[in-house]
């Protein structure tokens, strides 16, 4: 096994302390609105890496910390994707949505649910295609179609290798297999849409990197201090479809919104959406039980498609709390609007990181992590439901 970067607490080590400037998204009681009441961040001077931390806007990096502290979501431009490629793979999802059902469940996720069943060519747990409900968030299904894209190890990867056949039983070596040997189940009826899916994860990576960099000077750190830690990122992609629903459909004691409330479990998110969506990616901006919310509509910023951003759960506990993992749900959209399509891309770390996600918790592998998370995601049809 190669050596693994420990992703340990960093909040001991923050020096740096700066002005906050609550933002008025962190505010109780804020009425529901489509107004980008969000803060919009422009991360073009994080474009290439520099060893200095005095070459990069101090405005900017004090702005990045106060909405990672106070609001956890943000808008990001300068994020160097093209709005070309933002809105073609908008459209190749909603072309893949599209497909006939019975095309569509050749691909499905439910057929790797079984571990055993995941081989060296095809196919890999948690990937591919689920159909209405099958996700679940706080026990209610979902309703929205996914596909699930995960980051394909290459065939010599040694994170692969590893669990080659002489190695299948050895249970020293970490619990994450199903994802390390999986591969997605891209649809042959659809070739367009692997390259570009492979184009947009270039492009995303690269907005993961900048971002990050900001993070880290944020936080008083050099700026390439998580560089080890993503510099071979097990990346996600989520492409969804939310149908429209009338008043009727949307009361039903098993299903809830179109993605329950949660917060990400991962390190960065970057919201791809319709730019026709409207009151649908709630933010909650407050931890009370009297929650309010605030709508995360798609904004263009001087031409600029701008990416709706929001810290996950390990940049929390790394920060130890100082920086928001936010709260945030979907509410299916009202008819007669049209299904909404979303992209979603999961920054993450390696897959062998090492990280503690709390002070009374053993390290574990991101791997590990992310799959014990993986596994409590789905409620699947079987065959005969379908």
């Amino acid at each position: 096994m190669r050596p693994s970067a420990l992703l340990k607490p960093v909040g001991s080590i923050v020096k740096r302390t700066c002005r906050r400037y609550l933002n008025a998204a962190a505010q109780p009681g804020l009425a529901l609105n489509t107004d980008p009441v969000l803060p919009i961040i422009d991360f073009s001077s994080f474009a290439n890496q520099n060893e200095t931390n005095d070459f990069y806007p101090r405005d900017v990096i004090e702005k990045l910390a106060n909405a990672c502290e106070h609001v956890g979501f943000f808008y990001a431009i300068g994020h160097g994707v093209p709005n070309e490629l933002l809105l073609r793979t908008l459209s190749i999802t909603r072309q893949l949505f599209d497909l006939d059902d019975t095309i569509k469940n050749q691909y499905a996720s439910r057929l790797f649910s079984d571990p055993s069943k995941i081989g060296h060519t095809w196919g890999g747990f948690g990937r591919g295609y689920q159909s209405l409900g099958e996700n679940v968030t706080n026990t209610k299904r979902d309703r929205h179609e996914g596909f699930d894209i995960y980051r394909e190890l290459e065939r010599d990867h040694p994170l692969r290798l590893q669990y080659d056949n002489t190695n299948v039983t050895d249970q020293t070596l970490p619990d994450y297999r199903e994802l390390a040997v999986g591969w997605n189940p891209w649809p042959k009826e659809l070739p367009l849409f692997k390259e570009t899916i492979a184009e947009y994860t270039t492009a995303m990576l690269q907005a993961g990197e900048r971002v990050m960099r900001g993070i880290a000077l944020s936080l008083g750190l050099p700026v390439n201090f998580f560089q080890s830690t993503f510099n071979d990122s097990f990346w996600v992609i989520r492409c969804i479809r939310y149908p429209s629903v009338d008043a009727s459909e949307s009361k039903s004691p098993e299903y809830g919104h179109g993605c329950g409330e949660h917060s990400d479990y991962g390190w960065l998110t970057f919201v791809n959406q319709d730019l026709d969506s409207r009151n649908c990616l709630h933010v909650r901006t407050n931890d009370t039980s009297n929650a309010t919310y605030v709508s995360a509509d798609p904004i263009v910023v001087g031409e600029q498609i701008a990416l709706t951003c929001n810290i996950g759960d390990i940049i929390s506990f790394i920060t130890k709390n100082k920086y928001r993992s936010t709260r945030h749900c979907v509410v299916s959209p009202a008819k007669p609007a049209r299904s909404r399509v979303s992209t979603p891309f999961f920054f993450e770390p390696n897959l062998d990181v090492k990280l503690q996600i709390n002070e009374n918790a053993s390290q574990c592998y991101y791997g590990e992590y992310l799959i014990n998370k993986v596994r409590t995601n789905f409620n699947y049809y079987n065959d005969e439901a379908k």
